[in-house]
Formats: structure tokens, C-alpha cells, sequence
């Protein structure tokens, strides 16, 4: 059984009651962020690496905004990757009891 997540606790203790669910929801978070970042750097346009219309631009774009949803996620996210594990947690144990 796993052991209830307080709002208080930290991701590193929370990775320790489950390591499986907190990657996931981590990586939840990372793609949540991705998308969210896309939006912001879609309508870009001009010169330079970011600006540049075409294949090029789209593919160098997508890239930059995967490595900054990642670095963000890395540094400790926005909060969701914790809200994502308790409820994941929350899920679980009111299956067991269930």
C-alpha cells in the first residue's frame, strides 16, 4: 500500500513512497508545459533562429520549446507534477478500499 502524500510534502519525499507514479506525473508535467510554452512562441514571426517561416524555423522552435519545458520541469516544475502524483495516489487508494 502506499502511503498518503500530505499538501506539504516535497517531490523528493514523494518520489520515495512511489518513484513510478511521481516520473509520471512529472512527465505530465513536462508535455503540459511544452504545449503551453508552444502557444506562446506561435505566433513568432521575423528573423533569426525563431522567427524564420518554413521547416526550419518550425523544427528549431520545437525543439527550444521542448528543452525549456524540460529545464523548467527539472528545476521543480510549476507545482503540477505534485498535484498530479496526490491525486494519482488519492486514485489508487480509494481503488484498494473500494
Amino acid at each position: 500500500m502506499v502511503a498518503p502524500v500530505s499538501p506539504t510534502r516535497t517531490s523528493a519525499t514523494a518520489a520515495v513512497a512511489n518513484p513510478k507514479m511521481m516520473k509520471s506525473a512529472k512527465e505530465f508535467e513536462s508535455v503540459f508545459l511544452e504545449q503551453s510554452f508552444g502557444h506562446m512562441f506561435a505566433g513568432l514571426s521575423g528573423e533569426g533562429p525563431l522567427g524564420t517561416n518554413g521547416a526550419g524555423g518550425d523544427t528549431w522552435r520545437g525543439m527550444l520549446v521542448q528543452e525549456y519545458a524540460r529545464s523548467v520541469s527539472k528545476a521543480g516544475g510549476v507545482g503540477i507534477a505534485d498535484a498530479v502524483y496526490r491525486e494519482l495516489v488519492r486514485l489508487q487508494e480509494s481503488k484498494a478500499h473500494g
